[in-house]
């Protein structure tokens, strides 16, 4: 099945290429003998077909010698910068063109009936005729060149574009559902990805104790680099969740510094909730925000806040919150705090906190608020989970 694959592939390719020659070709002896109609008219009507003919023939034959030039040069110099191949690539069009006329003109007469050399060329004879239609033929094979180039290019970024939204799409199904409703306590998410493709993650994990443990991360890095870090820490947490918050941390550290390159790091809070109490460590995200009576207070954890991936030997404290009905708990990304306003100022950790309390951390009222306030476009990712107790 795989060679069946491999050589249908290569069919479809083939087939594209001889399409392609085929195509452009055509159009050259279309040009060709379009630039010579206008000698042919003075030969009316005893040689204006023949010198059609013979147009065509120049225009077929300079633009195949030009195109099997272009890529044989292409072939060779695959490795050169861009640069090099757009200089080379003329210079040897211009050369590949020059002999495609002389040996089309010289092809045309004979396929005519009649006799030419290329030393009846070089000496004189019709070149006016040779340099008109050469110089349109030439002209066209270098359109069709860069036409060409043109395509492929959109052709890539349409793929490149389609896999980004496939891996797009991918990424939001390992996202859990942006609502979970537990004994007492719901839980509300959004993620909402700068780009295609998104560095933060959020991920609700329950356990067998009935406890459920909040994540909310952002990776370092923008991409399909970042997702792909993502989706492993993703992999691991519903087995790290199963240990005591601290030892989560550190063995999620551990994981990442093995696998992580330099300037790669997740920054990360995790939380776990259970029976109106909230455990929290921290490792380099904002903190998150309680919300009771109309005031919204920043939860601090003690200790290092570095982020996961950088350091085997950190180590992370936690800190608990006894929550009551009607409190709610935010978490987020350093998108918002971080997003820009108008003035390309940040939105700042102090007005983030107003908006939670205005809003009295209600997750989509506060979302508006943020919107109203920032440029339009998101400079970077927004998440947002809001744990809401219900009743105790």
């Amino acid at each position: 099945m795989r060679v069946r694959r491999i050589v249908a592939r290569v069919s479809i390719v083939a087939m594209r290429s001889v399409l392609d020659w085929l195509r452009n070709g055509s159009i050259a002896m279309f040009v060709g003998a379009a630039v010579s109609s206008f000698y042919a008219i003075a030969t009316w009507p005893t040689g204006f077909w023949t010198i059609i003919f013979i147009g065509a023939v120049i225009g077929g034959v300079t633009f195949l010698c030009v195109r099997a030039m272009q890529t044989a040069v292409g072939f060779l110099l695959r490795r050169a910068s861009l640069k090099v191949q757009r200089t080379v690539i003329t210079f040897a069009s211009v050369v590949a063109g020059a002999f495609g006329a002389v040996l089309g003109l010289v092809s045309g007469v004979w396929l005519a009936g009649g006799h030419l050399t290329i030393a009846d060329v070089l000496e004189g004879r019709g070149i006016p005729f040779v340099l008109a239609t050469t110089v349109i033929a030439l002209s066209s094979s270098f359109i069709f060149h860069w036409f060409a180039r043109l395509q492929n290019r959109i052709r890539e970024t349409a793929w490149a574009e389609h896999e980004l939204e496939m891996a797009r799409a991918i990424q939001e199904r390992l996202l859990p559902a942006p609502r979970f409703d537990g004994d007492g306590f719901t839980i509300t998410a959004r993620n909402l990805p700068a780009s295609f493709v998104a560095g933060d993650f959020y991920d609700f994990v329950r356990g067998d104790d009935g406890a459920v443990t909040i994540v909310v991360a952002d990776v370092a890095g923008k991409g399909m680099g970042a997702s792909l870090i993502m989706a492993s820490v993703k992999a691991v947490l519903p087995f790290v969740s199963r240990e005591p918050l601290a030892e989560a941390m550190r063995l999620l550290n551990r994981k990442l510094v093995a696998e992580l390159g330099t300037r790669e790091f997740v920054a990360l809070v995790c939380a776990r909730y259970a029976a109106g109490s909230l455990q929290i460590a921290n490792a380099g995200c904002p903190d998150p925000y309680l919300v009771r009576g109309g005031n919204a207070e920043a939860i601090v954890v003690p200790g290092e806040r570095l982020p996961l991936g950088l350091r085997e030997s950190a180590r992370y404290d936690t800190t608990t919150v006894r929550l009551a009905a009607g409190d709610r708990v935010l978490f987020l990304s350093d998108g918002i705090p971080e997003a820009p306003l108008a003035n390309g100022e940040p939105l700042g950790y102090e007005a983030t906190a107003q908006l939670i309390a205005e809003t009295n951390g209600q997750l989509e009222p506060f979302l508006a608020a943020v919107r109203g306030r920032v440029q339009e476009r998101l400079a970077d990712d927004w998440t947002v989970v809001v744990l809401d107790v219900s009743s105790s």
